[in-house]
């Protein structure tokens, strides 16, 4: 808005110049230059040191043009001041706004870096109402970020900015560079302040992921490796690979994979998955079971859900909800 009236108040300002430059070849019989001198000097009304006017019709013509100058050009200013205020105003409340909502923010999860891979990775937990901070350096990237984001600008191997993120409050870190070294140092300089976080790194190279982990990285994605593995599968199973992507990438969010604690107060412990109906009863499916390090896939009914087992299931996001409450609560309802 602000950008247009200041655009509307330089064309009226030109109009009255130009104006004034046929007003005074007329009345006082002047050249073109002389005219467009006259006509300056008497908008700035900055005095008449060489030329001024001299005929009733151009004097005439000066008392109009002054007032109406003066208010246009200070009309202007204000603009021009009002939208440097408004907007230093404006990037200050959100940056409060901004430090407000990492103050509040716990159990968060960190992205460093707003790349391609950082962008897939933002989009996804948003659709997954995840809290999250980015952290980002490139200014010109941080320009183009979304409204609701909260970031912060900087370096993600320098200690102070992840404190800025809110690293010892956060529950995961996700670090998307595509400069394996710089990924190496984040994942360091990340666990030496916070050893027990879950860290999912991202490698460009074979031989980088082992000194990822060897870095402290809980997982390590091989983009390049996942990208040719996709490709394939596309190619020789397309069906499947369409079916699997309809569930991960649905926008609807209607089908989901989650992993489930099962607590010690669960009406669901110590039965065998016979017994507790899931499937009949949730509509979803068990895809594995982690108890302790050890991942049961596909398990039997006979199979008994434990205290503490991690449930990795798989349906619709209604009923996944409901399933969730069940491996809390110790009575049993739908």
């Amino acid at each position: 808005m602000e950008k247009r009236k200041i655009t509307v108040s330089l064309i009226f300002l030109h109009a009255i110049v130009f104006l004034g430059i046929i007003g005074y070849m007329i009345t006082e019989n002047l050249s073109f230059f002389d005219s467009l001198w006259l006509a300056v000097v008497s908008i700035l009304t900055i005095g008449y040191g060489d030329i001024a006017p001299v005929t009733k019709s151009g004097k005439v013509m000066t008392l109009i043009l002054i007032p109406i100058a003066i208010g246009l050009t200070t009309y202007m200013l204000a603009q021009f001041a009002g939208a440097i205020i408004s907007g230093k105003i404006s990037s200050n409340m959100r940056r409060r706004k901004m430090n407000q909502k990492m103050e509040n923010l716990n159990d968060h999860l960190i992205i460093c870096g707003y790349g391609r891979v950082g962008q897939q990775v933002f989009h996804q937990l948003h659709r997954e109402k995840h809290a999250m901070v980015i952290i980002e350096r490139d200014p010109e990237v941080i320009k183009n970020l979304p409204e609701e984001v909260v970031y912060v600008e900087g370096n993600a191997t320098e200690d102070d900015v992840l404190l800025q993120a809110g690293l010892e409050r956060a529950k995961g870190v996700v670090v998307t560079l595509p400069n394996d070294a710089d990924n190496v140092f984040i994942t360091v300089t990340v666990k030496g302040i916070k050893p027990d976080i879950l860290t999912v790194v991202r490698a460009e190279r074979e031989f980088s992921e082992e000194k990822l982990y060897r870095a402290g990285a809980d997982k390590v994605i091989n983009t390049s490796n996942i990208g040719g593995k996709r490709m394939a599968t596309a190619i020789t199973k397309p069906i499947s690979v369409e079916y699997v992507e309809t569930i991960l990438h649905d926008q609807s969010n209607e089908y989901n994979i989650e992993e489930i604690l099962v607590s010690s107060t669960s009406h669901l412990r110590d039965k065998t998955l016979k017994e507790s109906r899931i499937r009949e009863e949730y509509g979803i499916n068990i895809v594995a079971i982690k108890r302790d390090d050890q991942i049961i896939s596909n398990p039997s009914a006979a199979e008994e859900l434990n205290a503490n087992d991690l449930v990795i299931v798989f349906g619709k996001s209604t009923q996944l909800k409901l399933f969730e409450k069940a491996a809390i609560s110790n009575s049993h309802s739908l």
